[in-house]
């Protein structure tokens, strides 16, 4: 599968996905991959986990799907997106809390992993945001590639210092940053690509329609600067 769509922290941003879908199409992707957190913050939790499962993505659970199926426990996430939480929860259907239920934390294959926080111990949703972290790291792990998100900040970071692109002979941990609610001062949405045959590696701002999701939470029964916070306006 040499050449891979990232995706991650999608939260419910439907409009975000549907453009960097769009965007990550012209590349002929051979395997998309979903980094975690499909839903949470934002308003479109269930035709998100459509979409994804349309494009046959493959896809680790985030800290977020986990509290939507009860997994984490509500005392982790505060107000308001505790309480959209519990609304997802209750809105998705059977089968779709079922789907994110059984998402795996880790997925391994030969060389590479994709984890939605941290590849030593995923269930404790590290957020990895130093790149002297993130070396560590992979001098501990037997793959060549990491893929995480979390943070809704892109990175790349390779095993060697002094090293900042992707090319052959070295690790490399990739973040492709948040689809539905970036954290690095660009609002727009965040997704990478790379091919790992001719290593090109190249990650994605993408614009959205922000006006929809904050008219469809107001809708959902959150005020305005709830709705402004859980989107970060």
């Amino acid at each position: 599968m040499p050449k891979i769509a990232l995706l991650s922290d999608i939260h419910g941003n439907l409009s975000a996905l549907k453009n960097s879908i769009r965007t990550l199409e012209k590349k002929n992707p051979d395997l998309w991959l979903c980094l975690g957190d499909i839903v949470g913050y934002g308003p479109f939790p269930s035709e998100c986990i459509k979409l994804v499962r349309e494009f046959n993505m493959v896809c680790v659970k985030g800290n977020h799907d986990a509290g939507v199926t009860g997994d984490l426990g509500l005392k982790h996430f505060r107000d308001p997106n505790r309480k959209l939480i519990e609304l997802t929860s209750k809105e998705l259907e059977v089968d779709e809390l079922n789907w994110l239920k059984g998402l795996p934390l880790v997925v391994r294959k030969e060389n590479w992993m994709a984890v939605h926080s941290s590849p030593d111990n995923p269930e404790k949703w590290e957020y990895i945001e130093s790149a002297f972290r993130a070396r560590d790291l992979l001098n501990e792990i037997d793959v060549e590639l990491c893929f995480l998100g979390h943070t809704h900040r892109p990175a790349l970071v390779s095993n060697q210092l002094g090293v900042y692109e992707f090319k052959k002979g070295y690790k490399y941990m990739i973040n492709p940053g948040s689809i539905g609610q970036s954290r690095d001062g660009d609002y727009r949405a965040a997704c990478s690509f790379i091919d790992t045959e001719n290593f090109e590696y190249k990650n994605f701002r993408i614009e959205f329609d922000q006006e929809e999701n904050l008219s469809a939470l107001m809708r959902k029964g959150f005020s305005r600067a709830e709705a402004r916070r859980l989107l970060r306006l």
